[in-house]
This record gives structure tokens, C-alpha cells and sequence, in this order.
């Protein structure tokens, strides 16, 4: 508890503000207490804390409040639980949810003896005013009934039953916190502005269906969500890609992460663009020159360069493959940029199918491991395969659509976690919208009733010859159960990369005019 506690407060100068505020949270879901009065009294002031000013205290805060009220003692074991290193993301979650562990064994335990009581000499409890005697095994098994729903609630303090018309006490405290927390009410972001400013991101227990038709980028869209969500939210994801490899993911990945602004001053120092080419990561073909370049130099720079076996040349100096390796790489492996992790799963080679089941199973081994884990991708769900046999396509995806939505709102142990489901649109949904000025409406997510009941929020992408020309890419909400949807706009495609970036237009012609780049959008 002590490491759990020093967690929630800046001591040193490489605690990371964001992420200690992400413990204040977690540790106040988890109802834990302290058993040292001196913890509990520190942990009850940083709390006070966060809800006030948004952001956990320094160590010299809580020092001088304890000073000044007397109260040495607290002062004392500030200073030695100050000389502890903090936990974040998956390690203090880890040992969060080990103590949490231990209170249930220990609640268990006291539910077990309580119950030996009752069926023995019985043990009087408070009904209201009055003591009622429990006793007998009816009783006793009754009694343990009673217990088990604290037992077996999600570590996060998720309710998963009770008496609405009795627990306005209960809902009151989960009021006040989420007007305090600066992190109340967001889910996890994409990084892309206008979506994000309307939906406040895919949150926990809800579905999110992403549309469009073959080639409209979703796959593209779920890799930039993702990337985002590690790079710039510090929050973990997992993508279930049925349709591409995991080398193919990976190298996306690492072509997206050259794009970042902080490598704005080595690409200009290397001679490099805005970012690295995934195709050219892709064939291996980093720093080799088209027959076109070659053609427009003189014979003495071409003396220069260094011709390939396969009769290629190529920079020798290599700037674009030193970028890569000695930066782009590092940097996404460093364990100090405290990154959120991007797991890929691919299907079992050895299954002919793989259904929502499948997913599930391994989506909880993945968190048990990497408990930072917020958002799971199903890369789509219509090569997912239902849990029975239907022969109707229709009946099949509203089979895969319904489970996905209870697995967001039943994921580890009714905790809940934020879906994205991709879905491929048809042909002819493409060409209704092609003639309705590229406009989606949920009709056209063919086959697939059930997406509009299940989903909670449903957005499309659009993209046409036109828009891929100006590297322009609309997107759309076609429904949200909580919140207005957002106006039709269009977001900005670095092509070489493939990294979609945030624009001011809600048109193609605002689009021309805006002129921001991808180094802004990330540096913002």
C-alpha cells in the first residue's frame, strides 16, 4: 500500500504529472483504503486535492499542509513513503489490483466464518433499528448469497446489480466524482479533433461501429486510433486484425510514428519530408532512387551514388534507413516514453473460424498481462464468424454485432471496455451514397440490422478518386445514443505514412484553404 500511495503524489522530477492522476483515480474507484492512519490521512487530503485543483499535489504541498496543522506524525511518513519511486500504467495497476485480491480473500474469508456462525450458534445483524438472529443453513447460505455480489464486482467498482430506488447515496458520491475528475466522462480518443471535441472518445461498455466501403480507409483509421492512444493518451489498445498479417500491421505503425513532430528538427537535418514511406519500408527500398531521379542528375553525382545488384542506386549515406533505425524505432521501443502498447492479434491459423468467443478469451489473457489495456478493435466484424450456424448473412452478422456488444459491456467481469468494430459497407450502399454527394445513412450498412440497435455510436468514412487526389478523407456520424452527432468534415491524409491528421474544414473548398500539415495537428 505504501508503493501505492507515494504513486499519487509528485516526489521527483521524472513523475509524470497525467499518469499519477490516472492512479488518484484508479485507487479511488477501488474503494481501498488504508490501514495506516497516517496513509489514510494523506490519501484523504490528495483526493481532497485532485477534486479541487485537476491535478495530483507535489510532496512540498502535502509537507507544508501537515506542518502546518500539527500533525508530525503524517509529516514523518510523508517523508518516507517521498523516498519510494512511483508506479504507472501497468505495473500500479498491477499491484492495485493484487491488494484488491487480497481484501477479497480476506472478505471471503470473513463471509465463510460469519457463515460457520450462523449455521452453528447463529449472530445477531441490524435490520433497520431492530437485530434480527441469523441461524440455521438456509440462513447461512442466504447470508453468503447476500456477500457475493462485493465479491465478484469488477475491480474498478463497476456495479453490476442493485436497488435503484435505495442506492441515492451511492449515486450521489459517483455524481460528485465525475464533477471533480478531469477525466469523467472521456473515453479513449482517436486524435482526430472534430470526432473526439463531439464523441469524448469510445468509452468503456459501448460499441462503436466504423463503416465504409473497400478502400475507404478503416483499417487506416483504426491504426492512426490506436497510434494515438499509445503515443499521445499513454493508454494500451488491441487489435484483432482479420484481414491483415501482423508484419504488415507493424510496419504501418512504425511509418506512422516517423510522422512525429519530435523528429520535425532530425528529418530536416537528414534531408527527409514529413515522414518515412510505408511502401518503401514495405520492399526495403529506404534511400534508393527512382530511374526518374537518376535520369535528372549528372553523370558525376550519379558516380556518387551506389548502384544495388539489381542494378538500383541508392543515396550512400543513407539518410531515410539511419532515420528509421537509430530513431523511429528507439523511440517507440523506449520503455521511458512510457507509451501505451499496441497488441495485435492475428486469428488462429489452426481455426477455420473466429467468433466473438475467441476474441474474448484472448482479450482477457492480454489484460490480465497488460491491465493498461482500454480499447479493443475488431478488424471487421464481418469476417467474424457467429457462435451458430446461420445460413443467412443477415442473421450472421447480427449475431456477431450483438455479442460484440456484450463483450464491451461484460469484459472483465462486467468491468467493461471501449469496442470499435469495423464494418465493411457494400457495393451497393456505395453506390447510393456515391449518388447522395457521399453521404452514408445506416441503411446502407447492409445486411446488418442489428448495427443500428447494438451500436452506440456508428460513424463512416467516405473517400472517392476526388478526395484521394487531394489526400482529403470525410468522415461522417450516422448515429450516437448519448451525444449529438457530429457535422459531416473532412480530415487531412499524410499518403506516405498513412497518418490521418485533424483540419478546420467542414468542405473540400475550406479544405484547399486551410493548409495545416501533420506536424501541427501532433505538435497541438
Amino acid at each position: 500500500m505504501r508503493t501505492l500511495l507515494r504513486s499519487t503524489f509528485v516526489a521527483a522530477p521524472d513523475d509524470n504529472r497525467d499518469l499519477l492522476l490516472r492512479n488518484v483515480n484508479s485507487l479511488e474507484e477501488s474503494g481501498l483504503g488504508f490501514d495506516v492512519d497516517e496513509d489514510e490521512a494523506l490519501w484523504t487530503y490528495i483526493k481532497g486535492f485532485v477534486n479541487q485543483y485537476h491535478h495530483p499535489p507535489d510532496v512540498s504541498t502535502l509537507r507544508s499542509h501537515f506542518t502546518f496543522a500539527g500533525e508530525t506524525a503524517v509529516v514523518d511518513r510523508l517523508e518516507a513513503v517521498a523516498n519510494g519511486k512511483a508506479k504507472s500504467q501497468g505495473d500500479f495497476l498491477t499491484s492495485l489490483n493484487e491488494k484488491i485480491e487480497e481484501r477479497r480473500t480476506r472478505k471471503v474469508t470473513d463471509i465463510l466464518r460469519d457463515a460457520a456462525r450462523i449455521l452453528d450458534t447463529g449472530i445477531e445483524v441490524k435490520e433497520g433499528k431492530q437485530e434480527k438472529l441469523l441461524r440455521g443453513p438456509v440462513a447461512a447460505v442466504r447470508y453468503v448469497m447476500e456477500q457475493a455480489p462485493d465479491i465478484v464486482a469488477p475491480t474498478g467498482g463497476q456495479r453490476l446489480s442493485g436497488n435503484v430506488t435505495a442506492d441515492g447515496v451511492p449515486f450521489s458520491e459517483e455524481y460528485e466524482r465525475t464533477e471533480t475528475n478531469p477525466l469523467a466522462g472521456i473515453g479513449q480518443m482517436s486524435g482526430i479533433r472534430q470526432m473526439d471535441d463531439a464523441m469524448r472518445g469510445a468509452k468503456r461498455g459501448e460499441l462503436w461501429t466504423h463503416a465504409a466501403f473497400t478502400g475507404g480507409m478503416k483499417s487506416t483509421l483504426m491504426l492512426n486510433w490506436c497510434y494515438s492512444q499509445a503515443v499521445y493518451y499513454r493508454h494500451s489498445s488491441i487489435i484483432f486484425s482479420l484481414e491483415m498479417p501482423y508484419v504488415q500491421v507493424r510496419r504501418i505503425l512504425y511509418a506512422m510514428h516517423s510522422a512525429h513532430h519530435k523528429f520535425d528538427g532530425i528529418r530536416q537535418s537528414l534531408g527527409i519530408g514529413k515522414s518515412l514511406s510505408y511502401s518503401r519500408i514495405r520492399d526495403g527500398e529506404l534511400d534508393m532512387l527512382s530511374p526518374e531521379q537518376v535520369s535528372r542528375l549528372d553523370p558525376e553525382a550519379v558516380a556518387n551514388l551506389v548502384q544495388t545488384t539489381n542494378g538500383r542506386y541508392m543515396n550512400p549515406n543513407r539518410p531515410e534507413k539511419r532515420f528509421l533505425m537509430d530513431y523511429v524505432v528507439p523511440d517507440l521501443n523506449d520503455p521511458t516514453n512510457e507509451y501505451g502498447n499496441i497488441h495485435i492479434e492475428v486469428a488462429d491459423p489452426d481455426k477455420s473460424d473466429f467468433t466473438v468467443t475467441d476474441m474474448r478469451n484472448r482479450a482477457e489473457v492480454i489484460y490480465s498481462r497488460d491491465p493498461t489495456v482500454a480499447l479493443v478493435f475488431a478488424d471487421h466484424a464481418g469476417l467474424m464468424a457467429p457462435r451458430h450456424h446461420y445460413n443467412s448473412t443477415t442473421e450472421r452478422l447480427n449475431e456477431v454485432l450483438r455479442d460484440l456488444k456484450r463483450f464491451s459491456m461484460s469484459f472483465n467481469r462486467g468491468a467493461g471496455i471501449a469496442t470499435v468494430a469495423l464494418f465493411q459497407i457494400s457495393r451497393e450502399g456505395f453506390k447510393a451514397a456515391e449518388k447522395n454527394g457521399g453521404r452514408y445513412n445506416l441503411t446502407h450498412l447492409s445486411y446488418a440490422n442489428e448495427a443500428e440497435r447494438s451500436s452506440d455510436i456508428v460513424t463512416a468514412g467516405w473517400v472517392d478518386d476526388n478526395l484521394r487526389q487531394q489526400s482529403l478523407l470525410k468522415l461522417q456520424c450516422l448515429k450516437s445514443r448519448d451525444d449529438q452527432p457530429f457535422e459531416d468534415f473532412y480530415a487531412g491524409v499524410l499518403w506516405p505514412c498513412r497518418r490521418i491528421f485533424s483540419t478546420n474544414a467542414v468542405s473540400v473548398e475550406q479544405s484547399r484553404k486551410v493548409g495545416e500539415d501533420v506536424d501541427k495537428m501532433l505538435a497541438g
